[in-house]
């Protein structure tokens, strides 16, 4: 194995746990080179065991280059050289799109029961956008609605358009909040069965479309159940006011007439 003098140096590289570039420790390191039969093209990819400095969080990254992928730019001293463009790649993979802060350690923040699914179905969702698998996110995405309908109550032998009408039926959602989940089920049914690579961009607009639902549907209600139990607290600890004393009919005799 050809190490390069590479462990136990550090690399700045993506962390996962910590969401940011860190310094870390190369704990491994693997190179591998080649070249076409001819030796007109080159290739290589350095292989890196890595460990945040921070977290100490471990993870692999590798960075490959090759003959044909380069630009130029300026030296120090003024002069252009070539240099090689670098692909990097890490596993657990850099994360395409944040977590929402109600999507917690790969769990919707809900005390409604049975979202285990959804939680499972949101993380491969998730690690779709990660890893640049378009056509399956917006499928995942189609996936993770009819999941969430049915924890709702919504029977899940219904087509997709009949789920919708009971939705707005018995006011789980909007009129118009119907339309924008009726685009995001299309959307999903045009990568399952009609070959459909959305982009990044389309991709977003979907992802902000479900997760407004799963918000709405699972975490604000929640939220609410958690204010009004505050709120009730809060209502025993604040001392009652005091009553006002009744006047004795002597007290009400003595009273003055208002005058007219």
């Amino acid at each position: 194995m050809e190490t390069g003098g590479k462990i136990g140096t550090k690399l700045k590289a993506f962390c996962s746990n910590c969401r940011g570039d860190r310094n870390c420790d190369v704990a491994g390191y693997h190179s591998e080179r080649g070249e076409d039969g001819g030796g007109n093209y080159q290739w290589h990819t350095g292989w890196y065991l890595l460990v945040c400095c921070g977290c100490e969080h471990v993870f692999a990254q590798s960075i490959s280059t090759d003959s044909e992928s380069y630009y130029y730019d300026y030296n120090s001293q003024g002069e252009q050289e070539a240099v090689h463009e670098e692909t990097i790649r890490t596993w657990p993979a850099k994360f395409k799109r944040e977590r929402p802060e109600w999507f917690i350690v790969n769990g919707i923040a809900t005390d409604i029961e049975g979202v285990v699914l959804l939680d499972q179905s949101l993380s491969e969702l998730y690690g779709a956008l990660d890893h640049d698998l378009k056509m399956l996110a917006a499928i995942g995405v189609r996936t993770s609605f009819d999941i969430a309908a049915e924890i709702l109550g919504i029977d899940a032998g219904l087509p997709f358009q009949q789920k919708l009408d009971n939705m707005v039926t018995r006011k789980l959602i909007k009129d118009s909040e119907r339309e924008h989940l009726d685009v995001l089920i299309d959307a999903g049914s045009a990568s399952a069965h009609r070959g459909w690579r959305p982009s990044v961009d389309d991709l977003d607009v979907l992802m902000d479309t479900l997760e407004g639902f799963i918000y709405d549907s699972f975490v604000v209600p929640t939220r609410k159940k958690a204010a009004a139990a505050k709120i009730a607290r809060m209502k025993a600890k604040v001392p009652p006011r005091p009553k006002k004393a009744k006047a004795t009919p002597k007290q009400a005799k003595q009273a003055p007439k208002s005058q007219t």
